[in-house]
C-alpha cells in the first residue's frame, strides 16, 4: 500500500527546440529550457514545502513585449493544455494536480487546481498602449500532485490504486496567446495562504466578463453565474460583494448570477465556516457559466476555522486571544508578525473604504408624487460613486429641460419636484405613466433609482500595529464583529491593547445591540464643559474661552477687552437684540445688555448696517453691543461690541469678556468638565461595589491607564491659547483635520496636566476613578475620518458622543470645540463644548484577565475571569 507517501521521484522529458520561441505581434515567449511541454511520471502527492524542495517540476519562460504601434492595450494570456497521449499509460486527472504560477518572483497563481486543461486561461497580462520600450516578464510554473490525493488498493475513498500508479503520468503544454478577444479572464481566485476576517476564513473570488480588444464596444447584457461548493457536505458558505450585497447566512452551496455587460467587474468575498465547529482542510469547487453555458471550473484547497478559536486553541487569556484570533496564528509572536506585516493604514481613508451603487426598484405603483411644483427631466443619469448622488444627464445636449409632468415625458428620469434641482439628488424616478389632479403630479408607475453602500471587500478590517507611551499598541479597525465583552452586566467594545497589555474597552450599552444615545452612560447626552459656577447658573455651560477644552480646565480670570477680529457666527435673517450699553454680574460671571440712552432694539447684522434718519449714523454705532441672542434680557459668557459691518453674516468686532490672562492657566486642572463628573457619578454608582458570578468585584479587573486630553498647541500660526480674539488649534486638530496627511498619535504630552490617571505612575493622579473618554486619534484608527461618513465600522454608534480630544478655539465664533463622532460615523471638529452629546465610558482590563466563554461576536461576547 502506497498510502502517505509523501517523497516524490521524477522521470521527466522537455520536447521541443532549446529556447523555442513564439511570436504573437509584438509579443515574443522564449523557454528557457528546452521547450513547451513538461512531462512527469513515477511522481506521488506531495505537501507543498515537497513540491519547493526541487525543480524538477518546473517550467520557466520569459515573455518580451511592447506595444508603440497600438492605440489600445494589448493583451496576452497564458494558457494550459494537455500534452500528447502516451499509449498504455494513463493520464492524472487535471483536478489532482496543484498549479503554482509566479511572475518576476512574486506568486500569481499559487496552489489552484483546475478541473481541466483544456485551452486552461490562468493568467493575463497587459501591455498598455504605446509602450515603447521592451517590457520583459520572467515566469515560473510549477506543478505537483495534491497532497490528499489517495493511492491505495485498500483504502475506499482512494482516488488511484497503487498497483497502476506507476503507469500513470502528467503532460502539460504551456502557450501564450498575444491575440487576445478578452481582456480578462473570466473567473480568478486570488492564491496564497488563507485570509481571515473577524476570525471567518475567506477567499477572493473575481468576475470579468468578456472585452472585444478590437473595439472596446458594449455587448448585450450577459447573466454570469457562479456556484461554489464543498467537494463534501461539512463546510458551508456566506458572502458579500463589490455590489454592495451581504449574505451573513450561511449555506451548502452558493449559487450567484449576476447581469454583466462588457466593462463591468465583480468581486466576491467568500467566508467558508465549517459545520462541525473544528480547524480543518477542505476542497471546494467553483464553477462559472456564462449565458447557461459553462466556462470555467477550479478547485481551491483551503484551511478553516471554527468558532470560539481562542478557547478551542488555548488562547485563555485575552490579550493574546486578541492578537492570535486576527489571523488565527498558531501562537502570539506569529500573529504579532502576520499585524506588522499588514503596515500601517491608511488614514486619509475611512475603513472599511466603500462606493455607492445603483439599488434599482422596478415598477413602482405611485413612486413619486408633489404639488405645485415643476420638474427638471433628463434621458439618462449618472450616479456619483463617492457621494451616493445623482445627475440628471440629457444626452442631446439641448440642456436642462424645466416643464410639468406629461406624458411627453414617458421614459425620462427626474429627480422629483424643480425645488430638488438635478444634481445632488438622493433618488431619481423613472417615468412610466403619470397623472395629473389640479395642481397635484404623481408618477403613477416607474422604477425608483436610489443606491446602497458597497464596502470594500479589501479594506482594512482586524488589527494593526502602532504605538503609544508604553510601547506596542494593537487597535481594531474597519468593521470588526469580534470584539464585544460582556463585564459587569455592560456590554463593551475592545478598542485596541495598550503598550502595557493592558486592554481599553469602550462602553456600549446595557444589550448587546445597543445603537444611538443607547452607547452612552444613562443613556442620555451631556455638556463636555462644566456649568459653572453652579448648574442653576443663567448663562449654564461655558464655551468662550479655550480653557474649556479641558477635560478639567482652569479659571484664571479677568475682565478684558480683546483687540479687533471679524465675527461670523451670525445668521442672516435673524433679529438681534443689541444695545448702547452693558453690564457684568460678579456672582454669575455674565453679561447682560443695558440702557444708557437708548431703549435696545432688535435687528439683523444687515439692518445694523442701514442709517438712522434721526442721527445720521449707523444702527451699529448707535447699538453697539449684543448678547446675539434673540431676547434682550439673556446674558452671555461673552459681549460683542460691533466696530463695523462687513454682510450679512460677517462683522468686525471686539469682545469683552471675563477669561483666562495667559496660555498657561489655561492648561491647569482646577475643576473637573462636565463629562469628567457624569463619568465619575455613573462609575461610582454602577462599578463600585459590584460584582460577578464569583463573588469578585468588577473593579479587580481593571486597571489603571493613561487618559489622554492633549491640550498642546503645535502650529506656528494658530497658537494663541488664550486670546479670544485669535483662533488655537490644538494638537489633534494639526494631525486629523488634513485632506493629505492625516496622522495620529498615541503618545500623549509629556506635559502632566493632558495624562489623566488614578495614581502617578500613569499620569497626573486627578482622576477619582479610572475612567475617561476615547480620543479622536482612537477613532481615526478605528476607521473615523474627519467629516467623512463612515457608516460601517464599529465605533460608529448612530448617536453623537464625546472624545476627549480638543480640537480649537474659533475667533470668529468666540468658541471653544471639541472632537466629537457624529450618528453617519463621521470625526467633527466643529462641536462646541456646550452641545449635549452622549459620553461613553472608556476603561483598561489588566493584561491578565482570562476568558471563561464567548467569541468575541455580538452574540457570544467574551466574557470573562481573573487569573
Amino acid at each position: 500500500t502506497l498510502l502517505g507517501i509523501t517523497f516524490a521521484f521524477y522521470y521527466y522529458q522537455r520536447e521541443g527546440q532549446k529556447n523555442n520561441e513564439i511570436v504573437t505581434g509584438n509579443i515574443y515567449m522564449h523557454f528557457n529550457e528546452t521547450g513547451d511541454e513538461l512531462y512527469l511520471q513515477n511522481t506521488f502527492p506531495e505537501t507543498r514545502e515537497e513540491a519547493f524542495s526541487h525543480n524538477d517540476n518546473v517550467i520557466t519562460f520569459t515573455v518580451d513585449a511592447k506595444n508603440e504601434y497600438q492605440r489600445k492595450d494589448l493583451y496576452y494570456g497564458i494558457t494550459l493544455n494537455l500534452g500528447d497521449e502516451i499509449e498504455n499509460k494513463t493520464r492524472v486527472k487535471p483536478e489532482d494536480i496543484m498549479i503554482y504560477l509566479e511572475k518576476d518572483g512574486v506568486p500569481v497563481v499559487d496552489g489552484i487546481r483546475y478541473n481541466d486543461w483544456n485551452e486552461q486561461r490562468i493568467w493575463v497580462e497587459k501591455i498598455a498602449a504605446n509602450t515603447t520600450n521592451e517590457i520583459v516578464h520572467n515566469y515560473k510554473l510549477r506543478i505537483w500532485v495534491d497532497e490528499n490525493v489517495i493511492i491505495s488498493d485498500t483504502d475506499p475513498n482512494a482516488d488511484y490504486p497503487a498497483l497502476s500508479w506507476i503507469n500513470h503520468y502528467i503532460t502539460l503544454k504551456l502557450s501564450v496567446d498575444g491575440e487576445l478577444k478578452t481582456m480578462n479572464m473570466p473567473l480568478s481566485v486570488e492564491t496564497g495562504d488563507t485570509m481571515v476576517e473577524n476570525n471567518k476564513a475567506y477567499f477572493m473570488v473575481n468576475l470579468s466578463n468578456y472585452t472585444d480588444v478590437s473595439t472596446y464596444g458594449l455587448r448585450s447584457s450577459d447573466t454570469m453565474d457562479l456556484v461554489i461548493e464543498g467537494t463534501n457536505d461539512d463546510i458551508e458558505f456566506s458572502y458579500k460583494d463589490s455590489l454592495g450585497n451581504v449574505v451573513e447566512e450561511t449555506s451548502e452551496t452558493l449559487n450567484l448570477s449576476y447581469p454583466f455587460n462588457s466593462n463591468k467587474n465583480i468581486e466576491v468575498q467568500v467566508f467558508v465556516t465549517p459545520k462541525n465547529d473544528a480547524n480543518g482542510e477542505t476542497d471546494i469547487s467553483i464553477t462559472l457559466s456564462k449565458n447557461g453555458e459553462r466556462i470555467q471550473s477550479l478547485t481551491k484547497h483551503m484551511n478553516v476555522y471554527g468558532n470560539n478559536f481562542c478557547l478551542n486553541n488555548g488562547f485563555n487569556k485575552l490579550y493574546d486571544c486578541i492578537l492570535a484570533s486576527d489571523s488565527l496564528a498558531p501562537n502570539v509572536s506569529t500573529a504579532i508578525s502576520n499585524i506588522e506585516a499588514k503596515g500601517e493604514p491608511n488614514l486619509n481613508q475611512t475603513a472599511p473604504t466603500y462606493t455607492y451603487v445603483e439599488d434599482i426598484t422596478e415598477d413602482v405603483e405611485n413612486v413619486y408624487s408633489v404639488t405645485g411644483y415643476q420638474f427638471y427631466f433628463g434621458d439618462s443619469y449618472e450616479l456619483n460613486p463617492n457621494t451616493g448622488t445623482f445627475t440628471l444627464i440629457n444626452t442631446d445636449g439641448s440642456g436642462r429641460i424645466t416643464d410639468e409632468l406629461s406624458d411627453d415625458y414617458i421614459g425620462y428620469y427626474t429627480c422629483g419636484a424643480t425645488n430638488l434641482g438635478y444634481s445632488s439628488c438622493s433618488a431619481v424616478y423613472k417615468v412610466d405613466t403619470t397623472s395629473v389632479s389640479g395642481t397635484t403630479y404623481t408618477i403613477t408607475k416607474g422604477d425608483k433609482i436610489t443606491y446602497k453602500i458597497a464596502s470594500s471587500i479589501r479594506s482594512e478590517v482586524g488589527l494593526y500595529k502602532t504605538e503609544d507611551d508604553y510601547g506596542d499598541s494593537y487597535f481594531f479597525r474597519g468593521d470588526v464583529t469580534n470584539n464585544n465583552v460582556l463585564l459587569g452586566g455592560y456590554y463593551w467594545k475592545i478598542v485596541r491593547t495598550n503598550g502595557d497589555n493592558s486592554i481599553r474597552l469602550i462602553y456600549n450599552g446595557t444589550t448587546s445591540n445597543a445603537t444611538g444615545n443607547a452607547t452612552a452612560v444613562n443613556g442620555t447626552t451631556y455638556t463636555y464643559s462644566a456649568k459653572y459656577p453652579l448648574d442653576s447658573s443663567p448663562i449654564g455651560a461655558r464655551t468662550a474661552d479655550p480653557t474649556y477644552v479641558g477635560y478639567m480646565y482652569g479659571k484664571n480670570f479677568e475682565r478684558q477687552t480683546s483687540a479687533e477680529t471679524t465675527y461670523s457666527n451670525i445668521v442672516a435673517l435673524t433679529q438681534y437684540y443689541f444695545g448702547d450699553d452693558f453690564t457684568f454680574d460678579e456672582t454669575t460671571e455674565t453679561f447682560k445688555l443695558t440702557t444708557k440712552e437708548r431703549e435696545t432694539i432688535a435687528k439683523t447684522f444687515s439692518e445694523m448696517n442701514e442709517t438712522d434718519t434721526e442721527t445720521g449714523k449707523k444702527f451699529y454705532e448707535l447699538y453697539p453691543y449684543t448678547c446675539r441672542n434673540t431676547t434682550s434680557t439673556a446674558s452671555c459668557d461673552v459681549m460683542i461690541q460691533v466696530n463695523s459691518v462687513i454682510s450679512a453674516t460677517s462683522a468686525k468686532v471686539q469682545y469683552h469678556s471675563y477669561s483666562s490672562v495667559d496660555k498657561d492657566s489655561t492648561r491647569t486642572n482646577e475643576m473637573s468638565s462636565n463629562a469628567k463628573t457624569k463619568l465619575e457619578s455613573w462609575y461610582s454608582k454602577n462599578i463600585v461595589g459590584k460584582t460577578d458570578d464569583n463573588g469578585n468585584l468588577i473593579t479587580d479587573y481593571i486597571a489603571d491607564g493613561t487618559f489622554c486630553n492633549d491640550r498642546r498647541i503645535i502650529d506656528s500660526t494658530y497658537n494663541s491659547g488664550y486670546l479670544l480674539n485669535q483662533t488655537t488649534y490644538y494638537a489633534p486638530f494639526t494631525r486629523i483635520y488634513s485632506d493629505d496627511n492625516k496622522t495620529t498619535n498615541l503618545k500623549c504630552s509629556d506635559d502632566l496636566r493632558d495624562k489623566f490617571s488614578t495614581n502617578s505612575s500613569k499620569g497626573n493622579a486627578l482622576l477619582t476613578y479610572p475612567v475617561a473618554l476615547i480620543t479622536a486619534d482612537e477613532v481615526a484608527l478605528a476607521g473615523g475620518k474627519y467629516n467623512g461618513k463612515n457608516e460601517n465600522f464599529y465605533l460608529r454608534s448612530n448617536g453623537y458622543y464625546w472624545t476627549m480630544s480638543p480640537s480649537r478655539f474659533s475667533s470668529p465664533y468666540a468658541r471653544a470645540h471639541v472632537w466629537s463622532v457624529y450618528p453617519t460615523g463621521a470625526l467633527s471638529d466643529g462641536s462646541l463644548v456646550t452641545n449635549s452629546f452622549g459620553v461613553r465610558a472608556v476603561i483598561n482590563l489588566r493584561s491578565d484577565v482570562l476568558i471563561s466563554q464567548g467569541d468575541g461576536t455580538v452574540e457570544n461576547p467574551f466574557q470573562l475571569k481573573l487569573a
